[in-house]
C-alpha cells in the first residue's frame, strides 16, 4: 500500500518508528566505531611498547650477534599468549633467534619489513630496530595474534543487537500509545463527516477532546453544521410551497389547454399566473443560493482566521484548513453555475447575425489568462456567419475551447484546431484538440449535470459547463456530439440552425 494513502494511525506509527529505528542504529554505530578505534589506539600502544622493551633487552646480544642470548629473551614472550611469532635480525638481516622455536623458519620474514606497524590477516606485524649507542645493530619481529579481540567484537555485537531489538519493541510499543492520542480526535472527527455525507444528517456534532488546533477546527466544524441544519430545515418547509405552486400550474395549464377556445380571459389570466410562479421560483433559487453562501463564507472567514494563527503550527493542520477553503470556495463556484444553468431554460433568444470567428477572437481575448506560460497552437479556420444569441453562441465557444486548453495542460505543446465540417449533411462546427481524451464507454455522462470523466484531482470543473452548451445548442435547433480516444484528444462537434439560415440570406 501506498504510505500516502495509508491510514493516519499507520502514518504516524511509521512516523515514530523511523525516527526511533535511525536514532538508535546511529547510536549504535557511534558505539561500535568508537570501541574499534579504542581497541586499535590500545592495541598498537601496548604492541609497540612490549616490542620496544624487548628490542632494549636484546641490543647486547644482538650487537655481539649470541644467540643463545637471543633465544633466552624471545623464550620471556611466552607470559603474552596473544604473540604468535617473534625474531631477532642481526646485521644483513640475519635470523640470529626465533619464538617459537619449533615455528619453521618460512614463518618468518626473511628481510624484515620497512613499514613498523601493519595488521593483515587477523594479525598485526611489528618490525623496531634494535639499537646500541644510537647505532641500529639489528630489528626485532613481532606478530601479534588478534582472534581473542574478534571474539570479543562479536560477543559485543551480540549483545547490541539484542539491546537494540529491545529498544525498538519499547519503541513501537509507545507509538501506539502516542499515535491513538493524536490520531483518534482525527479519526472521530471524520467518521462526523462520513455520517453526514453518507445520511444527511446534519443534526450531528463531532465530539470536541482538546482545546488545541484540532479543538477549534471541530469547533469550526459544527457550527457549519448547525448553519446547513437550519438552512436544511428552512429549504424543507419551502420546498411545500414549492411542490404546491408547481401542482397548480400544471393543472392551472391543463384547464388552459381544455377552455382555450372559448375562455381567452382566463388564459390571459392564468398565463399571468404562471409568469408569477416562474418568478416565485426565480425568487426561490435566488434565495437559496444566497442563504447557502452564508455558511460558506463563514466557514472561509474562520478557516482564514484560523490560517493567520497557526503560521508555527503542523502542516497537517493547514492543509485541512485549504480544504476547508477550497471546497468552500468550490460549492461557491457551483452554485454560481447552477444560476446560470437555471437562467438558460427561460432567456429568450436575441437573434443577430454576428460572425464566429469575432466570437472566437473575443473568447480568446477573455481566455488570455490561462494561457500563461503554455505552448499552444492555433489552427483556426474561416468560419461562416449564423444568426444567433450572441451572448449565448460565446458561452459555448468560451466552454469548449476552455476545455480544449484544460485538457492540453499535459502536452508540451498543444494543438487546438476550431473549423467547420459537414456531420449527417448539416454544417458543424468543431473544436478538437490533442488533450488527454477520454473514453467512449463514459460519453452518455459526457453532457450531464455533474458528470465528470476526469478526477477532481486532476482538471478542475463543476460538471456544468458541457451540460450548458448542450442546452444553448438546443436552443438554437442544434445538436452537439464528442468524439475522442483515451489519451489522444477529442473533438465536439455542434450544429446550429442559424448557420444554415445566415447562408441562406
Amino acid at each position: 500500500m501506498n504510505l500516502r494513502d495509508a491510514p493516519i494511525r499507520q502514518k504516524l506509527t511509521v512516523a515514530i518508528m523511523v525516527t526511533s529505528t535511525v536514532a538508535v542504529f546511529l547510536t549504535a554505530a557511534a558505539f561500535i566505531g568508537h570501541e574499534v578505534r579504542t581497541f586499535r589506539q590500545t592495541l598498537a600502544e601496548n604492541s609497540q611498547t612490549i616490542a620496544r622493551i624487548t628490542a632494549a633487552q636484546s641490543s647486547g646480544a644482538v650487537d655481539g650477534e649470541n644467540e643463545n642470548d637471543c633465544r633466552k629473551i624471545l623464550s620471556r614472550l611466552n607470559s603474552e599468549p596473544s604473540i604468535l611469532l617473534a625474531a631477532l635480525y642481526g646485521r644483513h638481516d640475519k635470523l640470529l633467534a626465533r619464538y617459537p622455536e619449533s615455528a619453521a623458519v618460512r614463518s618468518f620474514p626473511a628481510v624484515p619489513a620497512a613499514k613498523e606497524y601493519s595488521i593483515e590477516h587477523g594479525a598485526v606485524s611489528i618490525f623496531v630496530p634494535v639499537r646500541q649507542d644510537a647505532r641500529m645493530v639489528g630489528k626485532l619481529y613481532l606478530k601479534w595474534d588478534l582472534s581473542p579481540a574478534y571474539r570479543r567484537f562479536r560477543w559485543d555485537a551480540g549483545i547490541l543487537a539484542l539491546m537494540l531489538i529491545g529498544s525498538l519493541a519499547v519503541a513501537r510499543a509507545i507509538s501506539a500509545v502516542l499515535q491513538r492520542r493524536i490520531s483518534g480526535p482525527i479519526l472521530e472527527l471524520a467518521d462526523t463527516a462520513r455520517a453526514v455525507s453518507v445520511n444527511r444528517d446534519y443534526s450531528v456534532r463531532a465530539k470536541k477532546h482538546d482545546s488545541d488546533e484540532l479543538g477549534l477546527l471541530t469547533d469550526a466544524f459544527n457550527q457549519m453544521l448547525a448553519q446547513i441544519h437550519t438552512q436544511d430545515e428552512a429549504l424543507r418547509k419551502n420546498e411545500d410551497k414549492v411542490r404546491r405552486a408547481l401542482q397548480s400550474a400544471e393543472a392551472a395549464t391543463k384547464e388552459v389547454q381544455a377552455l382555450n377556445a372559448e375562455l381567452e380571459d382566463r388564459v390571459t389570466s392564468r398565463t399571468a399566473e404562471l409568469a408569477a410562479a416562474n418568478q416565485e421560483l426565480e425568487a426561490f433559487a435566488y434565495s437559496v443560493s444566497h442563504d447557502l453562501r452564508a455558511p460558506l463564507r463563514h466557514i472561509d472567514a474562520y478557516a482564514r482566521a484560523l490560517e493567520d494563527e497557526m503560521e508555527k503550527n503542523p502542516a497537517a493542520a493547514r492543509q485541512s484548513i485549504s480544504r476547508i477553503r477550497l471546497g468552500a470556495q468550490n460549492m461557491g463556484r457551483l452554485v454560481d453555475d447552477l444560476l446560470k444553468l437555471s437562467r438558460i431554460g427561460r432567456v429568450e433568444l436575441k437573434l443577430a447575425t454576428v460572425r464566429l470567428n469575432s466570437v472566437v477572437e473575443e473568447v480568446l481575448v477573455e481566455l488570455k489568462p490561462e494561457l500563461a506560460n503554455r505552448d499552444v497552437e492555433w489552427r483556426i479556420a474561416e468560419l461562416p456567419s449564423a444568426t444567433v444569441d450572441p451572448g449565448l453562441i460565446k458561452q459555448v465557444f468560451a466552454n469548449l475551447i476552455s476545455n480544449a486548453i484544460k485538457f492540453t495542460r499535459p502536452r508540451a505543446r498543444a494543438v487546438i484546431e476550431i473549423g467547420t465540417e459537414l456531420v449527417d449533411g448539416a454544417t458543424a462546427v468543431f473544436i478538437r484538440d490533442n488533450g488527454v481524451g477520454f473514453n467512449m464507454k463514459g460519453a452518455h455522462k459526457l453532457f450531464g449535470v455533474f458528470q465528470r470523466l476526469h478526477r477532481v484531482e486532476d482538471f478542475e470543473g463543476s460538471g456544468v459547463g458541457l451540460h450548458t452548451v448542450q442546452r444553448i445548442v438546443q436552443l438554437h435547433g442544434g445538436k452537439i456530439q464528442a468524439n475522442a480516444e483515451l489519451d489522444k484528444g477529442a473533438t465536439f462537434h455542434f450544429t446550429l440552425k442559424g448557420i444554415e439560415a445566415a447562408r441562406s440570406v
